[in-house]
This record gives structure tokens, sequence and C-alpha cells, in this order.
């Protein structure tokens, strides 16, 4: 007997991946996409016994979750729709159904986020055993087989000038994204101690790489507060940035065969500034660069002191800055349509930016196309009483 499929629209693809190993290991076959256009389109083709449907924000802060839901149902009245959401109202306000639009959605039933792995699964298999779509004929079935099939196009791009309130329920999104991923990750260990070491140690990892992913969008978060408000103190010393330059290169070298190469002058470059805060700048630039360069893709770092400025240039091969969004990047909370399909707040370009600012320097994107861009920052040079002063 052939698994039924079933469709996750989820744009986080780590929680997308959780989602897919569970209902894998409960025989079914999940084909995820995070583009919401292409709901109607999956449904036609993949012919799915459930449709399991994230919400994605518009630019005016309301979910298409509901006016997705009414699509589907006015087009296949009889496929059960489960919301998976992290806002507690509107679970609250889909069960209920008093509301207009929860009576056009008709969910069949909601999953919040976090979720407990034996409730999720015991959802789906009550959705997928109950009413459901008329079975077609064999023949007129697309030709699928038991691998989960995965789909992330790019998913249209976050408003720049959202409401405080809106931005705050993508940060609360964002925050739930990673720890719905732990809890479950870590549900899904738990069901194979003892029986499937391997399973059992993925899920560990994957928890672990989720705390890490949690933790950095805290910092964030703390840092564009801080930035804000202009709470944010600096431990201003004179460093060799040069350095700083081969220690954070060392810190994002992963692979096997070095990737990353480095141009720079001989000897010492001497700034006036915040080690660590500098650090953060090139952790940023350089995780950046590796995250959106495919694998094999050459990363290159070039420092040079140009007229009393020390600069450092970062070229990647990565998916590159549509021309149109150039002007927004800097932007709080703000990122392009062809990076939405990875994990982010949108900040970190930001703080970055401000951070090179509060030194007396500049951050700018140099260069960019589909081919990869370039990123460069520029500090002033320390000048001779400063560096005596430090030493």
């Amino acid at each position: 007997m052939k698994p039924e499929n079933v469709l996750i629209v989820e744009d986080d693809a780590a929680l997308g991946a959780l989602v897919c190993d569970l209902l894998s290991d409960a025989g079914y076959r999940p084909v995820t996409i995070a583009d919401h256009a292409l709901i109607g389109a999956a449904v036609e083709h993949w012919q799915p016994r459930c449709v399991i449907l994230d919400g994605e924000l518009n630019p005016d802060g309301e979910t298409r979750t509901w006016s997705d839901a009414a699509a589907i149902r006015r087009a296949h009245p009889t496929l059960p729709v489960l919301m998976f959401t992290a806002d507690g109202a509107a679970g609250a306000e889909a069960e209920a159904g008093t509301s207009r639009r929860s009576r056009d959605a008709q969910f069949t039933g909601i999953v919040t986020k976090p979720f407990v792995v034996e409730e999720f699964v015991a959802t789906v298999k009550s959705a997928v055993d109950g009413p459901a779509m008329v079975e077609q004929a064999e023949s007129e079935r697309p030709e699928v087989t038991n691998q989960v099939i995965t789909v992330f196009p790019d998913v249209g791009r976050l408003a720049s000038d959202w409401p405080a309130t809106d931005r705050l329920e993508v940060i609360v999104h964002e925050l739930r994204g990673p720890l719905t991923v732990i809890r479950g990750q870590v549900q899904r260990a738990r069901r194979h101690i003892g029986q499937d070491p391997v399973k059992e140690r993925e899920s560990i990892d994957i928890a672990l790489a989720q705390t890490d992913r949690m933790a950095q969008l805290i910092t964030d978060l703390v840092d564009h507060s801080r930035l804000a408000a202009n709470g944010l103190s600096l431990k201003v010393v004179t460093f060799d940035l040069a350095s700083a330059v081969v220690e954070a290169i060392g810190r994002h070298e992963y692979a096997a065969s070095p990737r990353i190469s480095v141009e720079r002058p001989l000897g010492t470059v001497r700034v006036l500034g915040d080690a660590v805060r500098i650090a953060q700048i090139l952790d940023n630039l350089l995780s950046n660069a590796v995250k959106y360069s495919g694998p094999a893709d050459p990363i290159g770092v070039v420092l040079t002191v140009d007229q009393g400025e020390a600069q450092v240039r970062i070229a990647d091969h990565g998916v590159g800055v549509p021309e149109d969004e150039r002007d927004l990047l800097f932007t709080p909370f703000y990122r392009t349509s062809r990076t939405l399909n990875v994990p982010g707040t949108g900040l970190g370009l930001h703080i970055s930016k401000r951070l090179t600012e509060r030194h007396g320097g500049r951050l700018w994107l140099e260069a960019t196309s589909n081919a990869g861009s370039v990123f460069a920052f520029a500090l002033p040079v320390a000048s001779d009483e400063s560096a005596r002063a430090d030493s």
C-alpha cells in the first residue's frame, strides 16, 4: 500500500525538516513547500490526504493562514487542513469556529508550536483517516516515490516599515521556530533511545544546532534594542585588525579543504575600537558569505589600508541582492526575497552597520549580482598616540 501524501506549507527549513521526519516515521510521504502561492498547484499535483498550513505574514502584519485555508476549501471541500501556528489566539479562534474567517477556513484541527510529537502525529492521523477528498483512479494520480519532496522557492519579502507590534509578531515567530524544532527533536530522540542510535544522535545534534540558532537570535534582538536606545557600551582599545580577520576566518573555515582566502598587508593594521564587537561584525559578514554561497564556492577576504582607513572586503558567490531591494538591505528586520528560506531575523547587517558607525567607520554593499556580492566595512586607523596610550 502506497504511503499517503501530506502537504506541509512551512517557510522555516529546519521546522519543515522536523515535520518531514516525524511524518516519514509515521508512514506518510511528506511534501514540503514554502511559497504559499504554490499551494493550489501542489494540491493538484500531489493529491495530498491532508494539508498542514503554517501562516505567512503579509506586509500589513496579517497572516495568510485564513485566506489560504478558505481557498483550499473552495477548491477541495473535503480535503482536511490543519492549522500549524504559534499564535494561541488564532488557534482558539479556529477551534471555536464562530468568526467568519474561521467558518470559511473550516480547519480540521490545530497544531500549536511547540507541540508534543505524539499529539501531532495523532492529529495528522485523525485528519487523514477522517473525511478526505474523493480518491482518483490510480492512473490519474501522479507517479511518486517514497522519498521526501521538498520545495523551497523564493517566498516574497518582509516590508521594512511594519508597525512595532507587527515586528514583534515576526520576532515571536522566529523564536518559536527553533524552540519548536528543539522540543520536537528531543521528543523524537527520546522515542529512539535504545532502539535506533543513529536517529537518536541525529535528533540530538539538530536540537543542539537549534539552541545555537535561538541564542544568536536572542543576542541579535538584545543588541538591536541596546543600539536603538543608545545603550550599547564599547570597550575601546587599540588592536591589530589583521589578526582579528585571520582569527575570524578560522572560526568559519569548516571544510577539509580551505575555501576562504585572505589578502592582507605585511605587519599589523592597528585600529581603535572594541575588539569583541569588531569580531562580531566580521563573524556576521563571513557567516552570511558561507551561508548563502554554495558549499564548494570560494570566499575572498581582502584587508587594505587607504587614506587613514582600514578596509575589509568579503566577496562571496551567493544569491546576490535584487536591484530594487538594495536600499532596504540594512533596514532592521528586512530580508531580501532571495534569503527568506534561511532562518534569521534580518538584524545582522543592520547591527553590523550600526556597530561600525559607532566606531566612526562605515559598512556598505560594494557590488552584487546573480554571481555573488561584495560587502565592505572601514575603520579609522589608530593614531600613533592612541597606540602608545594602549601599549
